[in-house]
């Protein structure tokens, strides 16, 4: 977890700005077990049903955090639960003339994903994984950011929300 953190706070570094308290932790409960650990861990968390046909599975769990700290311990609580991710929204990557490339914000966050392989947590993966979000047609940014500090795109690019 160490690596993913450090990296994503790197990257956060290279954004010309970003609110930390902008950022949540996401995770997603389907048996009652699981939704009174994530519910007991945070307290203040929201949840939304997403069950049909009367179940209350699955149960989005949404717990806002106020800085990368608490992010950090969030993602560690969360991970021994269920598989979950954090995500910081409001960020704004710089512009890259030289990509043809304007300063994002719109579309602009960084999610690191526990045990996982895609945004949403259903690819279950030994590790965790660093996502950057950028615009449509904005591949090239993810690769400079991540030259920016000294990582690399590791996949192709995914469509998300």
């Amino acid at each position: 977890m160490s690596q993913a953190l450090d990296l994503a706070r790197r990257l956060l570094s290279v954004a010309d700005d970003y609110s930390p308290t902008s950022c949540y932790l996401n995770a997603w409960a389907r048996t009652e077990s699981v939704l009174e650990r994530l519910t007991t861990a945070f307290p203040d968390a929201a949840t939304r049903s997403y069950g049909r046909e009367g179940s209350l599975f699955p149960v989005e769990v949404t717990f806002k955090v106020g800085s990368f700290e608490e992010a950090a311990a969030a993602l560690r609580t969360g991970m021994g639960i269920t598989p979950c991710y954090v995500l910081w929204h409001w960020i704004f990557w710089p512009a890259v003339p030289e990509l043809g490339l304007r300063e994002q914000h719109k579309y602009a966050e960084l999610e690191i994903a526990c045990y996982s392989r895609d945004i949403f947590c259903e690819e279950p993966a030994p590790d965790h994984t660093v996502f950057v979000h950028a615009g449509p047609d904005e591949d090239r940014r993810a690769e400079w950011l991540a030259a920016q500090v000294g990582a690399e795109v590791i996949g192709p690019p995914e469509f998300g929300w």
